[in-house]
C-alpha cells in the first residue's frame, strides 16, 4: 500500500512539474514594466486647426498617435481621409420612419479606423470580450478584410499578450480602459498600473494627457493595435474608392433634402460632413486635383454654418439645413465633370 501512495505522489509531483514547465514556457517573457513615450494626439486640439474644434473623433485620435509611433510624419487630418468616406453623404431614421433624421457621412462608425490604419498599410489585430457584441461582426470582417487577426476571450483579458506587444515598442488602443471610459492609447504598464494617453484631457478633468491607473481586472473592453507590415493604398486608387461614393452620395443628398421639405424632422447634423470637406479639399490640393481641392473647400464653407448647431434645438434650424444643403448639393453636382475625368 505504502508502495502505491509513493507511485501516485511521484506521479502528481511529475504532472504538476510539467505542468509549471508548461505554462512557463507558454507564458509570454516580456519586462516587469514598460513605457513608451506617445506623440499625443487630440481630435479636438486637431480640427481646431482649421477653423471650428470638433469633438466626437477620439477613436481616429487614438489610431493616429497609434500609428505615429511607426511613422512621426502621418497626420490627424489624412487618417480622416484615409477612411475613404471624406466626401459621402449619408443620413438614417434612428427612431423609425416617423422619427427625425440623422445626417452623416457614410460609414460613420468607430470600425472605420480600421480601413484608415489598412489603407495607410497597417495590418490591425483586435482582442474582443464574448459579452460585447454590439457592432463587433463589423470589426470582425474588417479586421480579416486587411489580413489581420481576431480573437475573443471569455472571462479574463489576454493581459500577457497586451503586456508582450506593449513590451515589444507597439502601443494599444481600446474603446475603453481603467483609466478613461472611451478611446484612449495604452503606452506602458507596470506590476500595479497602465498607462494611457487621453485624446483629450479635459475629458477626464485634466491639462495633461498622460495618465495613469491601477489595472485593477484589465483591459476588458475592445482592443487593438497595428503591425506595420501591410500594404498602403496608392493614392489614385483612394480617389478612385471616393470617386466611386459621389453619385451615390448625391442621389442620397437629394432624398435628404426632399424629406426636409415634406416635414421631416432634425435629430442630428454631424460635425463631420464639415470636417471631411475640409480635409478632402486638403487631401485634393497634395494631389493636384485644384478643381476638387476648390470645390470641396466650397463646400466646407457651405457646411461650416450648419456645424455649430447642435441638439436638442438643431430642429429650430430645419429651413437653414434645407438652404445650405441645396447649396451643397448644387456645388458637388458642378464637380462630376471633373470626377469624370479620373479613371
Amino acid at each position: 500500500m505504502k508502495i502505491k501512495y509513493a507511485i501516485i505522489f511521484v506521479v502528481l509531483t511529475l504532472m504538476a512539474s510539467a505542468g509549471y514547465f508548461l505554462y512557463k514556457k507558454s507564458r509570454p517573457s516580456y519586462p516587469v514594466e514598460y513605457k513608451m513615450d506617445l506623440i499625443h494626439v487630440s481630435d479636438q486640439a486637431e480640427t481646431a486647426k482649421y477653423g471650428k474644434k470638433v469633438g466626437g473623433n477620439c477613436y481616429l485620435a487614438t489610431t493616429a498617435m497609434l500609428l505615429k509611433s511607426f511613422d512621426p510624419s502621418i497626420e490627424f487630418w489624412k487618417v480622416f481621409v484615409y477612411q475613404g468616406n471624406a466626401v459621402s453623404f449619408d443620413y438614417y431614421w434612428p427612431n423609425g420612419a416617423d422619427g427625425g433624421m440623422t445626417a452623416n457621412l457614410a460609414n460613420e462608425s468607430t470600425d472605420i479606423l480600421l480601413t484608415a490604419a489598412g489603407n495607410l498599410g497597417y495590418v490591425p489585430h483586435v482582442r474582443i470580450p464574448i459579452a460585447d457584441n454590439g457592432e463587433m461582426s463589423r470589426w470582425i470582417s474588417e479586421t480579416k478584410e486587411f489580413g489581420g487577426d481576431v480573437r475573443r476571450y471569455l472571462f479574463s483579458p489576454p493581459i500577457d499578450e497586451y503586456k508582450s506587444v506593449l513590451a515589444s515598442g507597439m502601443p494599444l488602443g481600446t474603446s475603453g480602459s481603467p483609466c478613461h471610459n472611451d478611446y484612449n492609447a495604452i503606452e506602458g504598464y507596470d506590476e500595479d498600473e497602465l498607462f494611457a494617453v487621453i485624446p483629450n484631457p479635459s475629458d477626464v478633468n485634466r491639462v495633461e494627457p498622460n495618465i495613469s491607473c491601477k489595472i485593477g481586472s484589465g483591459l476588458t473592453h475592445l482592443v487593438f493595435w497595428f503591425t506595420p507590415n501591410g500594404n498602403k493604398i496608392s493614392e489614385k486608387d483612394l480617389i478612385l474608392n471616393m470617386k466611386s461614393t459621389v453619385n451615390e452620395s448625391l442621389g442620397v443628398m437629394g432624398r435628404y433634402i426632399k424629406n426636409l421639405k415634406e416635414g421631416a424632422s432634425v435629430v442630428e447634423f454631424s460635425q463631420n460632413l464639415y470636417l471631411g470637406r475640409e480635409f478632402a479639399s486638403m487631401f485634393f490640393k497634395e494631389q493636384d486635383y485644384p478643381e476638387l481641392a476648390a470645390g470641396y473647400k466650397k463646400s466646407t464653407e457651405l457646411l461650416l454654418p450648419l456645424a455649430h448647431i447642435y441638439p436638442p434645438d438643431i430642429n429650430k434650424h430645419r429651413g437653414e439645413i434645407i438652404l445650405q444643403m441645396e447649396k451643397v448639393l448644387e456645388n458637388e453636382k458642378g464637380l462630376e465633370k471633373y470626377w469624370n475625368l479620373i479613371n
